[in-house]
Parts: C-alpha cells; structure tokens; sequence
C-alpha cells in the first residue's frame, strides 16, 4: 500500500510518498561560548529549526488536471503558521511545519508529476503521545517518557475551598498560588507563556504567585501538590 502524509489535519489521497526523505537525526545545535582565562564556558545553547524533504509524486490526467491538482497542492500546504504533520511511516509522531518551497518545480513525466516538499519545523522535535498524569496529595514518583525536554500544563478541579495551591517537582519546578480558591474552581497552569487561568479567566493580574518554570526531563521525577490535580505533558523526540 502506497504511503502518503498528513498535513494540517488533511491527507491528500492523491499524493505519494516516494523514497528518498531527508531528516537529520537530530536538529542542529548551536553553542555560544565565553572566553575565560582558563579557556572557554559555554554561555548558551540553541536549537535550530529541523528540516524535512520528503519526494512525492501524483498521477495527472493532462495537463488541465495538472493546474488544478497545483492549485489544490497550493491551497493545503500554505499556512500561516506551523501546521501538524505526520507521515504514515512514522506512527504516533507528529511535526510541526511549515512548507518552504514553491510546488513549480515538479518534474513532468507523461502522466507522472514528482518532486520535493521542504518542510521547516520551528519546534525542532517530534510529538508523541500526549501523558496525562494525576498526582494526588501528598507526592507521587513518576516517569517522565519521550528523549528530551517538553513543557507541562497543571490542571486543578478543586474539592474543597483552600487559600493557596501549592505544586513542586524534584527537578526543580516549583509554583505557589496565594489565592481564595472555592470548591468548583478549576485552574490551569501553563508552562507555555507562563499562562494562568481560573474558570476561563486570565488569573495573573488578581494571584499572588511565587514560581519556577522548568521544562520536564525525561526520567523519574516526584511531584507534590497541595490538592489532587492533573500534569499533561506531550511526549517529545529527536
């Protein structure tokens, strides 16, 4: 059965993978150092976006259905922003991306059009599984799954009423909320814009917060919290 892909929630049954993807194992790193005296320290690491080429090809019917599978081909992969994409061949992991080339170049054999996508992804890793993990009072060990760093969201469905939330991890993470907490609230943290939302609304301006955002590193972690909640993080690999 013939692969194909996915792309901003779309799967364009007429197009083909064809052999030849080019992914680098891992996106490229670059390291910024500071000259010492007794040599050098690294100041700052950054990650560069990862490429994807992937050739394709799709069977025309003339040249008049060659312009209007163009325009169809043009109409899915230009987006704005970084769409999800997923190859059949890579199950359970998704790609954020946005394409860079033009679809001019495609080579023309009778019926047959080919060429290469290029796709660039700003978010240098692939999404795996989406962890929902429930930590109850007053700490629980878990293990943080995927290959490299990710970023969390702390759900809280309050019980009782309660002045604070407090949530901590042995990695270092670490939040306390100073706020009049009734039964029914719901809270939700982001580690993602440093986001804070009770029943919908922007909680920021009213709370009074103490925090140390940290990323999870794959591995054993132990969290506690101050009242049962939820941390869902998504699975993330090179």
């Amino acid at each position: 059965m013939a692969k194909g892909l996915t792309f901003n929630g779309i799967r364009n049954s007429k197009i083909i993978l064809l052999e030849g993807r080019s992914k680098p194992p891992f996106a490229q790193r670059k390291h910024e150092f500071r000259k010492q005296d007794y040599g050098y320290r690294l100041k700052k690491t950054t990650t560069e976006p990862l490429p994807i080429s992937q050739p394709i090809g799709f069977v025309v019917d003339g040249d008049y259905n060659a312009l209007e599978l163009r325009d169809e081909l043009t109409n899915w992969l230009i987006t704005d922003e970084p769409a999800s994409l997923q190859f059949d061949d890579e199950p359970g992991r998704t790609y954020y991306a946005l394409i860079e080339n033009s679809i001019d170049d495609f080579s023309r054999f009778a019926y047959l059009r080919q060429g290469t996508l290029h796709f660039r992804c700003p978010d240098p890793y692939a999404h795996g599984d989406t962890k929902e993990l429930d930590v109850e009072v007053p700490e629980r060990s878990f293990i943080i799954t995927g290959q490299t760093f990710t970023p969390w969201t702390v759900n809280v469905n309050f019980t009782i009423a309660t002045n604070k939330f407090e949530f901590t991890g042995s990695n270092g993470l670490y939040l306390l909320l100073n706020y009049t907490f009734v039964a029914g609230d719901r809270l939700q943290i982001d580690y993602v814009g440093r986001k804070v939302f009770l029943n919908g609304n922007d909680l920021r301006p009213a709370v009074s917060m103490s925090s140390n955002y940290v990323l999870l590193k794959p591995g054993e972690i132990i969290l506690k919290a101050s009242h049962d909640c939820e941390l869902v993080y998504d699975e993330r690999y090179y």
